[in-house]
């Protein structure tokens, strides 16, 4: 790893525990609607921005509706979000060692700054879905964060928990750490024994310690 001078981390599933808000929002949405798709094939998407999901569940006909009725319901539940562990801390303790911070999500910016601001994270700039045309994976969002923090792809680490989030820093040029709770979107079992992986938030100073 070269040496690090921006860390940038995905929030669903790496900052924000909101898969159960996510899970009701989901249920809810399609029963409103009528349509038969459960969340755990919304979940295997999550990571990309919405559209996109809709896209690959094949939904386009319902995407206006089915996004009005998530995200009012997410915000509605956006205090039974709760912080990952360690979160918090890690983003304090990185800003106390002179690394700037970003956060890149594909939620839109009415969502994300909500919950960003109840969490009460310390960072520098959120970057949100609806921010371009083409979010994660394409590598846009991580153009500016080169051009904004005066960095070289090679000086940021993005910590993610998707495939989606590697196949971002993959294209960015960016370092990655893999963390979270794998479940289905473990990354592919060719990828493991090349991507750092941790089981805690807390263990990314140990990563940053040893580049």
């Amino acid at each position: 790893m070269h040496q690090i001078k921006h860390v940038s981390f995905d929030l669903d599933g790496t900052l924000i525990n909101s898969f159960p808000v996510m899970k009701k929002a989901w249920e809810h949405a399609t029963a409103e609607l009528s349509i038969k798709c459960g969340f755990s094939n919304y979940k295997k998407y999550v990571g990309l921005p919405f559209p996109k999901i809709i896209e690959q569940l094949g939904l386009e006909a319902y995407e206006r509706d089915l996004s009005d009725l998530y995200f009012a319901t997410t915000k509605a539940l956006r205090h039974e979000v709760s912080m990952i562990d360690g979160a918090s801390d890690l983003l304090s303790t990185l800003k106390s060692r002179g690394y700037s911070l970003s956060i890149i999500t594909s939620k839109p910016r009415m969502n994300a700054e909500l919950v960003v601001e109840q969490m009460g994270f310390d960072y520098d700039l959120l970057v949100c879905g609806d921010d371009y045309i083409r979010g994660k994976p394409d590598p846009i969002a991580g153009r500016d964060i080169f051009k904004t923090f005066d960095v070289k792809p090679a000086e940021v680490l993005y910590v993610g928990d998707m495939i989606f989030d590697f196949q971002f820093a993959l294209n960015s040029g960016m370092d990655f750490v893999f963390f979270g709770d794998h479940g289905e979107n473990r990354l592919p079992r060719n990828l493991c024994n090349s991507i750092r992986e941790i089981a805690e938030l807390g263990m990314l100073i140990d990563v940053l310690d040893a580049a």
